[in-house]
């Protein structure tokens, strides 16, 4: 009797606080929580680094291409880098497709971070060099213009 009347008399009291598993749990979210968005500022950065770089490349392809088709640059094929950012390495393939027509390829490369990065880009173009000029060009006279097939 002692013992169910030592039992109902006394009131359990709401305990305050949390318990040891509580805080545990709570800790282990917090630190996946703070892993996962580490990872995603690393993956965003990455992710920046490359479209710069890959814009960087384009304009630098783009620029050196353009070099070529205005005649400034060798239709052959050559490598170099570039006076404004030697970082950037480039090299030009040019592949000779028939009747003046080329194909040129300028691919850009650099080392970013330890990591290689390369970007290519081609075009199809005429030698600027077998164009002649606008200053050789002569008009058409009445007398070296033809109307008609044949002799009147």
């Amino acid at each position: 009797m002692r013992l169910a009347h030592a039992t109902t008399g006394r009131r359990r009291k709401p305990r305050r606080g949390l318990s040891l598993l509580e805080v545990i749990l709570s800790l282990a979210i917090l630190v996946l929580s703070i892993t996962a968005i580490g990872t995603l500022i690393n993956l965003g950065t990455e992710h920046e680094m490359e479209a710069r770089l890959s814009n960087a490349a384009a304009r630098l392809a783009q620029s050196k291409l353009a070099e070529v088709e205005a005649g400034f640059e060798a239709l052959e094929d050559g490598n170099g880098t570039f006076e404004s950012d030697p970082e950037w390495n480039w090299e030009k393939k040019a592949e000779d497709q028939g009747a003046n027509l080329w194909l040129v390829t300028v691919t850009v490369s650099r080392t970013a971070r330890g990591r290689p990065f390369q970007y290519s880009l081609g075009q199809m173009m005429l030698d600027a060099s077998a164009l002649g000029s606008a200053s050789k060009a002569t008009r058409p006279t009445a007398d070296t213009a033809t109307t008609g097939g044949g002799s009147p």
